[in-house]
Order: C-alpha cells, then structure tokens, then sequence
C-alpha cells in the first residue's frame, strides 16, 4: 500500500509540475506592481498599459532573460479592460518601439506591436459600452 501511495504522489506531484509549468501564465497578475509604462489614444477614449510579465514559471524566467518581458492590456476611459496579448505573448523592448493604434471614428482597430508582427482586436461589433451594435 505504501509503495502505492507513493506511486501516485509522485504522479500527482508531476502533473501539478507540468500544470505549474506551461498553464500558470507570468502575465495572470498585473496591476500597478508591475506596471511599466502607458500609451493613451489622441482622443483620450482608450490607453494601454504595458505591463512586465512576473517570473513565476520557468518559462517566463526564460524569456525575461531573454529579454522578452512585456504584455499589453487596452482600457477604455473608463478603465474597463477591453482586451489584452495572449496569456504566453512575450513582447521585447524593442518591438514595443512600433505603431501602436487606437480604435476611433473612423477605425475601429486596435493594433499593437508584438515580436512576431502586430496583433489587436476589430471592435467594430462593439460600442463603448460593450453592447452588440444591430446591423441593418
């Protein structure tokens, strides 16, 4: 029973490894602590904050020390968050140097710099409110 038991600790114990290793996400916990910068729209509706990714997983660690340390998160005036990078998006300091565009009147795209290219979100199916907005 005993050599049983310690069969499955260890298993539990590597899944929980694994899980802890590629789910638990650097860029799960942001706020002011690690808040490294901020870029608002011309018009003042929107801004992004770009925020360092936390070391909590050997990944991150990695890529930190890489040099890839940064996510981005886009707010409304309001400071409601409207969308973010993907949980595993590492940005280096240098990309976050590109175009970063905010959605307004006469686009409703938000674009910012990532090391791949460019990413974002088209809220053209969206209001400022959130609320699906009915096409005739």
């Amino acid at each position: 029973i005993m050599k049983k038991s310690i069969k499955w600790i260890k298993i539990i114990g590597l899944f929980a490894f694994f899980y802890w290793l590629c789910l638990f996400s650097s860029s799960s916990f942001y706020g002011n602590f690690n808040l490294n910068s901020t870029v608002k729209s011309e018009d003042g509706e929107y801004y992004a904050n770009i925020y360092k990714h936390l070391p909590t997983s050997p990944i991150s660690i990695m890529q930190i020390l890489g040099g890839d340390k940064y996510f981005i998160v886009l707010y409304n005036k309001k400071g409601e968050e409207l969308w973010r990078v993907s949980y595993f998006e590492y940005i280096s300091e240098e990309a976050l140097y590109n175009m970063m565009s905010f959605p307004d009147k006469t686009n409703n795209d938000f674009i910012c710099p990532t090391n791949h290219g460019f990413d974002g979100h088209d809220f053209s199916t969206t209001i400022r409110n959130h609320k699906v907005v009915s096409i005739k």
